[in-house]
């Protein structure tokens, strides 16, 4: 039976052992990582450095973002090579590339890179008004809201003039109902009361009616406030439609369509990662 000593010199060297293969490997995967790097081929060092290294390794060799900034400017350059007409707009994070299509003044982000995939993809908000330009659907909005201009001043003009005529008939029958009152006297009283009660009834038939289209022309602040806010919508809708006609313009000139564009954003990525493509 081996003494307590012994046996403690039995694990210490057991546990000398495990961290020795521990170790061999951990340098084994450092000095492949080293030689991926150096070959720059970008598959081997996604795979070593995600899901072959220690999270504590990843970790601290990235403390200051060194390999955040290695796996970025490998990829903007290989993007920028493949797609020289891209313009690196904005670095939305360490590891987020942010691409413009062209260098007009009013080009905006339309593609990020994440290079901590890595992948490619049209951000979503640009890709929607893509979207709604190829399916016409901004000139739907955009006549919808013309139309409802259209018919904001059709109302006030309708307004207007029932207003006037409203007036004229409510002037009108006043003065008959004045002429009834001067004409009054004691064999007619019962007759010409009778014949103002009915004129009083009008009356107040043709104010009621005259009350309903007063607010559509009595407050000139919200009347004109509701025509500023069509015309700000209509020309926001108009601007947003222009730039997105701009876009697919320059997509269709250098990749055919947006479904090209996709299907070529996808195999950058796989070209990206495989060295012997490249």
């Amino acid at each position: 039976m081996e003494t307590p000593e012994k046996q403690s010199e039995t694990s210490f060297d057991s546990v000398k052992e495990s961290a020795s293969v521990v170790l061999g490997d951990l340098m084994s995967q450092l000095q492949r990582l080293e030689e991926a790097m150096e070959r720059e081929d970008m598959g081997a060092v996604y795979q070593i450095y995600w899901n072959e290294l220690p999270v504590s390794i990843q970790q601290s060799s990235n403390a200051n973002h060194e390999m955040d900034n290695y796996f970025t400017s490998k990829l903007d350059r290989e993007f920028l090579r493949k797609y020289p007409f891209m313009q690196l707009r904005d670095q939305a994070t360490p590891v987020l590339l942010d691409y413009q299509l062209g260098s007009y003044y009013r080009d905006r982000a339309v593609i990020q890179l994440d290079a901590t995939q890595p992948s490619v993809i049209i951000l979503p908000e640009v890709k929607k008004q893509w979207k709604k330009t190829e399916q016409g659907a901004y000139h739907e909005e955009i006549e919808a809201l013309r139309s409802q201009e259209n018919d904001f001043d059709a109302r006030i003009i309708a307004a207007r003039s029932e207003i006037e005529e409203l007036e004229l008939q409510i002037q009108e029958q006043e003065q008959k109902k004045a002429e009834l009152e001067d004409s009054k006297g004691l064999l007619n009283r019962k007759k010409i009361d009778d014949e103002i009660d009915q004129l009083n009834r009008k009356i107040l038939a043709l104010q009621e009616e005259h009350r309903k289209w007063l607010p559509f022309v009595s407050s000139e602040v919200s009347r004109e406030s509701q025509k500023i806010e069509l015309a700000q919508r209509i020309k926001a809708l108009e601007l947003e439609q222009a730039i997105a006609l701009k876009e697919l313009r320059i997509i269709n000139k250098r990749f055919g369509s947006l479904e090209e564009m996709e299907q070529q954003m996808q195999q950058f990525v796989q070209v990206f990662l495989n060295k012997e493509d490249k």
